[in-house]
């Protein structure tokens, strides 16, 4: 995004609550994206659990953070499921399962 990359951000130990995601995802990230984006910034997420708690939406709008309303469930609306798709083609290809030798 913005002719940039960023690091990988990785969740250490545990799952991700609307409280991790708020203040590892949203404060130190989208904040700072939406900021160099400018008004017409649109947040995409995925309708996971952690991204629609009470917290979270209070936390966006504080923020004027607007948010890409997704039908629940739309693997064919979210692109992100496209390119877990390639990925997984692609690790296939390159490390195809082997079937058992048969002595």
């Amino acid at each position: 995004m913005l002719d940039g990359r960023t690091p990988l951000h990785v969740i250490e130990r545990g799952t991700v609550t609307g409280v991790r995601y708020r203040d590892e995802i949203l404060e130190q990230y989208v904040r700072l994206f939406r900021g160099a984006v400018g008004p017409e910034f649109i947040l995409m997420d995925d309708n996971a659990r952690p991204h629609r708690g009470l917290l979270v939406d209070e936390f966006l709008e504080s923020e004027d953070i607007r948010r890409m309303d997704w039908p629940v469930i739309s693997p064919d609306l979210n692109p992100i499921q496209h390119v877990w798709d390639a990925l997984g083609r692609a690790i296939t290809t390159r490390n195809p399962l082997r079937e058992p030798s048969r002595k």
